[in-house]
């Protein structure tokens, strides 16, 4: 019985020994049969000249640019024309008595509510004495 396994043995090893080794994938293969792939980012600029507004960029896997527009990823970011006026002069008059600015370099200004105003998505509010609230 020895003899049989050691036969058995014998021939086991010399059958899978000149089978050789076996190549591993390159990891691109592995990447794809996972469903995972690698991608660079780029950026695309836009410089606007065509509104008057300043430069916008955007970063994705996938980006272009026309006229008015970037588009990255299937986001779209648009040029914005330039406020002539700018709202470095916007302000507003608080209940307190005193008054509140935009910063000068602000481009899109409005009254938000009866004590505060929206520069640039940024709500700047009035300052309130201690246990008054702004009456909207």
């Amino acid at each position: 019985m020895k003899t049989g396994s050691l036969l058995f043995a014998v021939a086991t090893m010399l059958v899978l020994g000149a089978c050789g080794p076996v190549d591993a994938p390159e990891n691109d293969v592995i990447a794809e049969e996972l469903g995972e792939r690698t991608a660079e980012l780029h950026t695309c600029t836009n410089s606007c000249s065509s509104t008057g507004g300043s430069p916008i960029s955007c970063t994705g896997n996938a980006c272009s640019s026309a006229s008015d527009y970037v588009v990255c990823d299937g986001r779209y970011t648009y040029c914005q024309p330039p406020n002539p006026s700018g709202c470095g002069n916007y302000g507003m008059r608080c209940p307190g008595g005193s008054t509140i600015w935009c910063p000068s370099y602000t481009q899109t200004c409005s009254d938000w509510t009866s004590c505060s105003i929206r520069c640039d998505d940024v709500e700047i509010r009035c300052p309130m004495p201690a246990g008054e609230l702004c009456p909207f």
